[in-house]
């Protein structure tokens, strides 16, 4: 699943399919371009997604509070779709 895509934003971001056996583990990939980006678990993400001073220095291409809160939007909803996959895999699909 892609949250972002260069066409409409500086960075390109989803989930990456890795084999985990927990959701800290899940993994959120942000491009900046093919060769610079960057992979944080979903513990990091939750770190991160209210501290954009603590983004802008762990991500040295983002340069304003603009594209640090455009980033936390895409980890925002990286955290609800491992929180809502988890949710349904312990409840069985429902």
């Amino acid at each position: 699943m892609s949250y972002s895509r260069w066409i409409t934003s500086k960075f390109y971001t989803y989930w990456s399919g890795n084999n985990v056996y927990d959701k800290i583990d899940e993994v959120f990939i942000v491009h900046q371009n093919l060769e610079n980006y960057r992979g944080f678990t979903y513990k990091e993400c939750k770190e991160l997604v209210d501290d954009k001073i603590k983004l802008k220095g762990t991500m040295n291409f983002v340069d304003d509070d603009k594209e640090a809160e455009e980033l936390q939007g895409y980890m925002k909803k990286f955290i609800e779709d491992v929180d809502h996959k988890y949710l349904t895999d312990i409840r069985g699909g429902q």
